[in-house]
Parts: structure tokens; sequence; C-alpha cells
């Protein structure tokens, strides 16, 4: 077995490149113990995650949908902590606020343009290979609200801004990501998000049916 190399210092091309520049397999690279290990500091990881969401269209132009599904599970979900720097105190709030707001353009331009028009919560067929990285991500995300925890107050707002804000997109599989997130945020911020939700719902009067059923569930917190 060889010995994996641990990495401090990459460009962001290369970054880029790391996150997403493999072949799609299972199980994937990042669970491959002989896999280099990139260890960027906290600073640098929010900065390259704000340039990735706010130009995810043209940054991720060149990978598959497959390879952009992997590479966005591995960055937000359990097999790295990269993205829990967006909790860390020795990056500037500002810094950390402008990456979460960046990911309301991940959503209109990547997700929402090769997304497909169905459904993940009721495992609709003919789902794209995006859809479910696009579904899970405020569940696997390294957020989850904590109300009590008076240092992430504007973090949690401006997660919730975000969730607000992909709800206004043309895209059923991004409305129902939003939906998704905001069912799970309920217990934590209960009337922010049965308002956020009634307005998408009196916005939307011609939604169809199982998804005003979704977002009816998420209104409550009552979703998987």
């Amino acid at each position: 077995m060889s010995v994996p190399k641990i990495i401090n210092s990459l460009s962001f091309g290369d970054w880029v490149a790391h996150v997403f520049d493999h072949p799609v397999e299972n199980p994937q690279w990042y669970w491959n113990l002989e896999a280099d290990e990139v260890e960027l500091d906290e600073d640098t990881l929010v900065d390259y995650a704000f340039r990735l969401f706010a130009d995810s269209d043209a940054v991720l132009n060149e990978f598959s949908d497959a390879q952009v599904n992997q590479g966005l599970w591995f960055l937000v979900g359990e097999s790295t902590t990269d993205l829990y720097a967006l909790r860390s105190d020795d990056v500037a709030l500002a810094k950390r606020l402008k990456c979460i707001d960046a990911i309301s353009n991940l959503f209109a331009t990547t997700l929402a343009e090769r997304c497909t028009e169905h459904l993940s919560h009721i495992d609709e067929p003919g789902c794209g290979t995006l859809n479910s990285v696009c579904y899970m991500w405020w569940d696997i995300f390294p957020l989850s609200g904590k109300p009590s925890d008076e240092s992430l107050r504007e973090i949690d707002e401006h997660c919730l801004a975000v969730m607000e804000n992909v709800l206004t997109s043309t895209s059923i599989a991004c409305q129902e990501s939003a939906l998704h997130g905001l069912g799970h945020w309920q217990s934590k911020y209960p009337e922010k998000v049965m308002k956020i939700v009634d307005a998408y719902l009196g916005a939307h009067e011609d939604l169809r049916g199982d998804l005003r059923n979704y977002a009816m569930a998420a209104r409550i917190g009552r979703v998987q």
C-alpha cells in the first residue's frame, strides 16, 4: 500500500481538479485510503468555495453531470470537513457570508440548468444524475441551523435567505431542494420557515400536487 501525500497548497484550478476531475466509480475516489489528502487552510477553502459557487457554470462546464454530482457530494458530504470552515471564527464573517450567498448562483445556473424536471422525494423515474445532490444539498451541508449560538445567527439568516431565493427558481428540482432544507430547519426557525413557505405557495397557485404536498410537509418540518 502506498502512503498518501498530504498537500497543503493548491491553486484554485488544481483544487477544482482535485474535487471534480475523477472517474465516476463505486466506491468513489475519495474513499480510497491511498488517495492523496488535501489540507488547505480554512481561509483558502472558503475563498475557493466562493469562487466555485459564484462562477459554477463556467468552472464546472468541462465536467460531466456525474463528475459534478460526485464532486459536490465530496465537497459538502461526510467524506470531508472542508466546508466546516464556514463555521470557523478564524475566517472573517463577511467572507463566510459571501460564500454562503454565492450558493444561490450554484442553484441558479449549474443545478437549475443541468437537473431534470423530476422530484427526488418521490423517486420519480427519469431523475437526472445531478438531481440527487441538488435534492440532498441542505441535508448534507455542514450548516444545519443553530439559533442558540449567537455567533452563528447571521450565518443561519443567510442560509435561510439562500433557500428562500432558490424557491424563486423555475426548476422544480431546485424548488424541491430548498423545501427539503427548509423542512429540516423548521424545528429551529419555525416562524421564519412557515412565512417563507407560505409566500412560495401563494406565488405558485398552479403548483403540481405532489410538490405542493411536499411544501406543506416542509412548512411543519415533516420531511426526511
